[in-house]
């Protein structure tokens, strides 16, 4: 069966071809995937006529190994299958998981088990035993650079789709909580209407700030060494209460990407244009406004940039607030004077 390490679109797609087991691990920090995995092994096990009678939650802070084998070990009533949800099995104490290890390895036919924990120790009983009847999830954050791409395929499951910028936008105006993102879309989808794309313009209209001044605007005026333009961006951003520390992250990030390019661009032979929008996950658009920032700043720029950035956050964490904005104009004026580069990166 299938080893731990299996994500939440790895669990979908089991299910989706009926493939049941009767022990599942699902772990990680990330809620809201692990909810929706383990309300998808739910519908898939018991009917929603049968779930009175054939469906139990149950806390391991409260329970014992015993009690917990003995409702999984029981017969289903009026159905064919049980399921029982076991939450914070990495509580049970050491004795208790070796109880458990005898449920694991004979585990009844007409029961699913979902073992629910924040981080299990796999090397142990019964979790290291899971591959032989069972298979263990994990559900981690999803990463800065991935979510715009999970935001494109929540939209797209519910019936919609999203250009590149609204997924964008919306990944950053909203922050990585994947239950707050995912109310937005569905507030998106209902604002727009039922067969028209999201664009980033209804992103902004529905989140309620200006399209203009926002922080892929201000990296576009970077990339594009307009730093008048960087500036009025830069203005209106701290006008509107931006978030200083996102603004740092997400400028930092920037570079970074800049930073991952000039190393692909360096290998020989270099990756072609849809190797690059594969390793770096970007579409053509994004791609081709990195690809004039790495002209622009060379690989000494973007290291003088890190240094600068880091400088300046150590500094606006320590100043008055009215202080804030020197310190960043201060930032942004020394990160586009570094000396462009004098040739081609493609």
């Amino acid at each position: 069966m299938a080893k731990a390490g299996p994500s939440y679109k790895e669990l979908h797609a089991s299910l989706g071809k009926k493939q049941l087991l009767p022990v599942y691990l699902l772990q990680g920090e990330e809620d809201f995937l692990l909810e929706k995995g383990c309300g998808e092994i739910l519908d898939a096990a018991v009917p929603a006529e049968h779930r009175d009678f054939n469906q139990e939650v149950l806390d391991c802070a409260d329970l014992d190994a015993r009690e917990i084998t003995a409702r999984a070990s029981s017969m289903p009533m009026m159905g064919d299958r049980r399921a029982i949800v076991a939450r914070n099995v990495d509580r049970l104490s050491p004795r208790d998981l070796e109880l458990l290890q005898a449920y694991v390895d004979r585990p009844s036919e007409s029961t699913v088990l979902i073992l629910v924990a924040r981080k299990a120790d796999l090397r142990k009983k019964p979790f290291a035993g899971l591959h032989s009847r069972g298979a263990a999830f994990d559900f981690a954050p999803v990463s800065e650079e991935t979510l715009p791409g999970w935001i494109t395929d929540r939209v797209r499951a519910r019936g919609g789709t999203i250009d590149e910028e609204g997924a964008d936008l919306l990944a950053a105006y909203v922050g990585s909580s994947l239950r707050e993102i995912d109310s937005e879309i569905e507030k998106l989808l209902t604002f727009v209407g039922k067969g028209i794309e999201v664009t980033a313009q209804h992103v902004a209209d529905l989140v309620g700030f200006s399209r203009e001044f926002t922080i892929f605007e201000l990296q576009n005026a970077i990339g594009q060494g307009n730093l008048p333009r960087a500036l009025k961006i830069l203005e209106h951003m701290l006008r509107d209460n931006y978030a200083v520390v996102l603004l740092m992250a997400m400028l930092t990030s920037y570079f970074a990407n800049i930073w991952k390019l000039h190393y692909y661009l360096r290998l020989s032979p270099p990756p072609n244009r849809g190797e690059l929008m594969s390793k770096l996950r970007f579409g053509p658009r994004v791609l081709e406004s990195y690809m004039e920032a790495a002209r622009r700043y060379p690989v000494a720029s973007v290291e003088r940039a890190f240094c600068l950035l880091a400088d300046a956050d150590v500094q606006y964490k320590s100043t008055t607030l009215a202080e804030v904005r020197d310190i960043l104009f201060a930032m942004l004026v020394q990160i586009m004077e570094t000396p462009q580069s004098a040739g081609s990166s493609e």
